[in-house]
């Protein structure tokens, strides 16, 4: 009779960790296909805007979705606790949330890039091979970094995307204009703005990662009292 209640309890606890990894599963899907299709949606109807769109794109304000993006990802963290054995349950949801909160910061950082490259394939009317090399060459030309990693810190630097390959060779002398121009009027060095333009995007996103971990956080621990086990 011990042994067919112990078994009906391993069953339980098999069950239940089934239904939270399946909770854990649906939230980070749910949350990915937010920030994916508001990316999506942004770069279609939003940065194309003439002049705004670039100032849009480096204030990265779509991002502002990250308030409910990762209030659904705590709070449902937090309820799906309630599946797990009280001991350890909250420090498994815990270790998934650190894990998850900067994975799911991350992936967008990699759809901007593929759609980065189909706006050069599209503009400059090259194949997809072709359009990847010239990215990367000219990201390994402005950060020493090709790839996503290259184009995340580009753009956490210059809000500007060229998207034809006449671009990225004129851009370099319409900043040594701008700049130019820029310290005839002001008196500022071309590399003060630079580092300050950097500081402001940086600091964008910072703030961002910031919030996201805040809400994910409150959101977290309120699940939690839902399910009784703050």
């Amino acid at each position: 009779m011990q042994l067919i209640h112990q078994l009906g309890r391993v069953g339980l606890y098999i069950v239940s960790a089934f239904g939270y990894v399946a909770c854990g599963a649906i939230l980070f899907g749910v949350a990915v296909a937010i920030k994916v299709a508001a990316l999506v949606l942004a770069h279609r109807y939003l940065y194309p805007i003439f002049i705004f769109g670039d100032l849009l794109r480096g204030l990265e304000l779509i991002d502002l979705l990250n308030l409910l993006v990762f209030a659904v990802v705590g709070m449902g963290f937090g309820l799906a606790t309630g599946l797990l054995p009280t001991p350890v349950g909250r420090k498994i949801s815990a270790g998934f949330l650190v894990v998850l909160v900067p994975l799911i910061l991350a992936i967008p950082q990699s759809v901007k890039y593929d759609l980065w490259i189909e706006d050069i394939t599209k503009d400059d009317q090259i194949s997809e091979a072709e359009a990847i090399e010239l990215a990367d060459s000219f990201l390994e030309s402005r950060v020493n970094h090709p790839g996503v990693f290259g184009f995340y810190l580009y753009t956490g630097q210059f809000p500007m995307i060229p998207t034809k390959a006449s671009q990225m060779e004129d851009l370099a002398k319409l900043e040594k204009q701008v700049n130019s121009r820029f310290v005839k009027v002001s008196g500022i060095p071309p590399t003060v703005v630079t580092w300050l333009m950097g500081i402001c995007f940086w600091g964008i996103r910072i703030f961002y990662f910031c919030v996201a971990v805040v809400t994910t956080v409150a959101h977290f621990k309120d699940g939690l009292k839902i399910v009784g086990r703050y």
